[in-house]
């Protein structure tokens, strides 16, 4: 069963630069002490493995990035500002661990298309329907 590290909306500097990643969930990830970073792999719902870089300062505010494949993988999913990204921990019987990356679409905007492309059948039907009365 897959449990979700960080599910996050995207924002202009994670579109642009790197993906900032939460230091509360650092411990996901398998470094060892004076370790500041580590590379994974996250296969996509493609099925494309994709090579992420995730890095933290050495001292102070630990300020977490996700560099590597990740602004390839902004263009190539044409990811936007408000989309969320979620990712996620697999562990198998064997302790494996695989993580998995994907896009939930900003659903306000998905809501706001259907609400416009209703509206203008609406109004298609009304104006057919004037069409056959006349």
């Amino acid at each position: 069963m897959a449990t979700v590290i960080i599910r996050k909306r995207l924002t202009p500097t994670d579109i642009k630069s790197c993906l900032s990643y939460p230091a509360r969930t650092l411990w996901e990830f398998p470094m060892v002490e004076g370790q500041t970073a580590i590379w994974f792999q996250a296969r996509d719902p493609t099925g494309k493995v994709w090579n992420f870089e995730l890095s933290k300062r050495p001292h102070g505010y630990l300020k977490p990035v996700i560099r590597g494949d990740w602004l390839n993988y902004v263009r190539e999913k044409g990811l936007t500002v408000r989309d969320v990204i979620v990712l996620t921990r697999e562990q198998d019987i064997q302790y494996e661990v695989t993580y998995h990356i994907k896009v939930e679409p900003d659903l306000r905007l998905t809501l706001k298309t259907f609400s416009s492309a209703y509206e203008m059948l609406e109004k298609t039907i009304d104006d057919g329907s004037r069409y056959l009365e006349g």
